[in-house]
């Protein structure tokens, strides 16, 4: 179950990855498109277009693969934002090169901060400020390319002031990014705590702290549950048995032994019961020395059978803790379910049957009238 569970948990995580993956290739389209605009109005040559566009699609299809098949999960960051980020930068950085028109590389400037914000998902202050400063590089790169190989094409003052003012857009950006991510990573950790507390609540409001075996209101509640199972069954399908289990000279053990004593004997039987039971079954603590088991889906021939068996496995277990000789029996009652009767006239009549078996030498199964 844990690793089903488990399973589960990662799909969903992979779920949840490819859906942001989805909205930073959103960005990166706008993006294409702008290049294709650029090439539509004469401010871009057709063969870097196709460049971009194949890059593009190259960069797109190795993360998509990358998710797909599982690889991102041997990564520091399974949901590799940063690759999104910095990976579909570079194809840009190429074609903001090429741009014939000064006043266009702006647009992609715009573009890289947006990407930025998808950083927010996963990113400490930390990365998203490497990330920023990435695309600063970028930039920086292009620009000392041109003033090489094509000096005709940058205005060196209005340069330094868009740099200037990028970094600050980029630095408040990548703050207020990482800071939102912390939220995010401070409400995750607080919903684990509160998950992990209403568990264990839910464990303390359901068992019982001495056998760690559901309570008698945890007990109640899989009756009631049962019921509402049986009464759905066809006639001819197999029954719903009660059972009463109560073990025998208990009030002596505590007496003669002490508490402690008399706890651990409850500890032991509780086990014994548990690990006795079918996978389908339900063993509860009742109160004091009085356990109660369900068995669905069974035959009056089986829960003679398995009562046999509790009763056996108890009375085998050996108790360090008590004198020579002495050894702990149980008492059972057992009772099967009458489709006109309530779940607590069955319980009742389990009850009485485990009064007869005490009246009748005890360390025995009684199985009330069918």
């Amino acid at each position: 179950m844990a690793t089903v569970a488990t399973r589960d948990s990662i799909a969903e995580a992979q779920r949840l990855r490819l859906q942001r993956m989805r909205w930073g290739f959103a960005n990166q389209s706008c993006t294409l498109l702008i290049v294709l605009g650029l090439y539509g109005f004469g401010m871009l040559p057709a063969v870097h277009a196709l460049a971009f566009t194949v890059a593009w699609l190259i960069i797109d299809c190795a993360l998509v693969a990358a998710l797909k098949s599982g690889f991102n999960l041997r990564l520091r960051d399974p949901s590799m934002t940063a690759a999104q980020i910095v990976l579909p930068a570079l194809p840009t950085v190429y074609i903001m090169y090429h741009v014939t028109d000064p006043q266009a590389r702006t647009a992609f400037l715009l573009m890289a901060t947006s990407a930025l914000l998808f950083g927010m998902f996963a990113l400490d202050r930390r990365a998203m400020l490497h990330v920023g400063g990435f695309i600063v590089l970028g930039y920086l790169a292009v620009l000392a390319a041109l003033y090489q190989w094509a000096p005709q094409r940058i205005d060196l003052q209005v340069e330094v002031v868009i740099v200037f003012a990028y970094i600050a857009v980029l630095a408040i950006v990548a703050l207020l990014g990482s800071f939102i991510a912390g939220l995010r990573s401070s409400l995750r950790e607080r919903n684990r705590e509160l998950n992990e507390a209403m568990a264990k609540l839910e464990d303390l409001v359901s068992r019982d702290p001495l056998t760690r075996l559901p309570n008698r209101r945890a007990i109640m509640e899989q009756l009631a549950r049962e019921h509402s199972r049986f009464e759905r069954r066809l006639q001819q399908q197999n029954a719903l048995a009660v059972g009463v289990i109560d073990a025998d000279h208990f009030k002596h053990i505590n007496d003669t032994w002490g508490h402690q004593v008399g706890d651990e004997v409850l500890r032991r039987i509780s086990e014994t019961l548990q690990s006795a039971i079918r996978a389908g079954d339900f063993v509860g603590r009742f109160g004091g020395e009085e356990f109660l088991i369900l068995l669905p889906d069974t035959t009056e021939k089986a829960v003679r059978a398995m009562g046999e068996r509790l009763r056996a496995a108890v009375a085998a277990q050996r108790f360090s803790e008590l004198g020579e000789g002495e050894a702990v029996t149980v008492s059972i009652g057992l009772a099967l379910h009458r489709a006109d009767e309530s779940m607590e006239a069955t319980l009742k009549r389990a009850d009485d049957a485990v009064y007869r078996a005490k009246d009748t030498g005890r360390d025995r199964v009684v199985l009330a009238d069918s």
